[in-house]
């Protein structure tokens, strides 16, 4: 509900809000009015070309389908055992990796892929885009796209921004990168999974999209345990776990 607040309150909705730019489009940023925050700025890019970006919470497809995303990582001591995880309930995950640890384990990224899971773009050093300029926030975006693409061998076409924070600006650089933003309906924590994970499956219907962490200071062994009885549970559900992409699908 934070998350919503926060974005209601930059004028963005769930999917199907647009904002954004092309690339290469001029951007300009101006101050946000004092009352909304000082964050809160305003992207006007130039040019006639046509400026797009959606924000997506979950969708509503009729299949009984959902996506578990993976934030933070990757890293040499979560990431495999949640691969180890994904394999043995035959699920596909969405990763939204941190590109200087993409950078120390490239290994894990292309592990991740040969085994047919996503790789997006969650930044280059886990930076609030909100909290720099569209220069930084392109050059963080950029500079992980191009280390994905590499290692992958597939460009990210999604962008989950660190904390959930967005503002225009941001759009007008993730839609210059073509990129859908991603963001979440549930989530599974390192401090409480258990219950996190009880009430996922309360409340988790086709379309959820469930937010964990391979990387960062989340992941721990009872968070490995609550993500497997998690996939368990929904599998024997007839929930089939898909990447971000199949989610977003046409049906």
């Amino acid at each position: 509900m934070e998350r919503r607040r926060f974005l209601a309150g930059m004028g963005l909705f769930t999917a199907g809000a647009t904002a954004g730019a092309v690339a290469g489009a001029e951007l300009t940023a101006g101050p946000g009015i004092a009352a909304e925050s000082p964050t809160a700025r305003t992207a006007r890019p130039g040019g006639p070309a046509a400026y797009r970006a959606t924000v997506t919470f979950r969708t509503a497809p009729t299949a009984r389908i959902a996506a578990l995303t993976l934030d933070d990582g990757p890293t040499g001591r979560w990431t495999p055992q949640v691969l180890r995880m994904l394999r043995a309930h035959q699920a596909k995950a969405t990763f939204f990796v941190v590109g200087m640890r993409a950078q120390a384990n490239p290994g894990q990224v292309a592990r991740a892929a040969d085994a047919g899971h996503e790789l997006a773009n969650h930044t280059w050093a886990h930076s609030d885009l909100t909290q720099h300029d569209e220069a930084f926030d392109r050059a963080s975006l950029e500079r992980t796209h191009a280390l994905v693409t590499r290692l992958a061998g597939r460009p990210p076409v999604l962008c989950r921004p660190p904390y959930g924070r967005i503002d225009s600006v941001g759009l007008a650089v993730c839609a210059g990168l073509h990129y859908q933003v991603m963001l979440w309906s549930e989530s599974v924590t390192g401090s409480n999974p258990e219950v996190d994970v009880d009430q996922t499956l309360q409340r988790a219907s086709p379309g959820s999209v469930v937010l964990a962490h391979d990387g960062g200071p989340q992941p721990n062994a009872d968070l490995m345990r609550q993500l497997d009885r998690l996939l368990g549970a929904m599998t024997d559900g007839g929930y089939r776990f898909v990447t971000v992409s199949e989610l977003l699908a046409p049906a």
